[in-house]
């Protein structure tokens, strides 16, 4: 079963990391040690991060980082 987007699940919530996702992404995995994902929600359109593996039936991954060490 796929699950969905929606404001119901927490979009609405979620942070738009807007046009310079990368650069915020690889900030946000240097401070806190983990690897992200980046994704276009086909949703609302924004640029989501997620620590979770996103797979092409959800959405389309735009950017990887690499794993930090604080």
């Amino acid at each position: 079963m796929t699950r969905l987007p929606s404001k119901e699940r927490g979009c609405d919530r979620k942070v738009n990391l807007g046009s310079s996702y990368k650069k915020n992404a690889d900030r946000l995995a240097k401070k806190h040690g983990k690897q992200f994902s980046v994704y276009r929600c086909p949703y609302c359109q924004g640029t989501h991060l997620t620590t979770k593996p996103v797979d092409g039936t959800y959405a389309e991954i735009l950017y990887q980082t690499t794993q930090e060490d604080n």
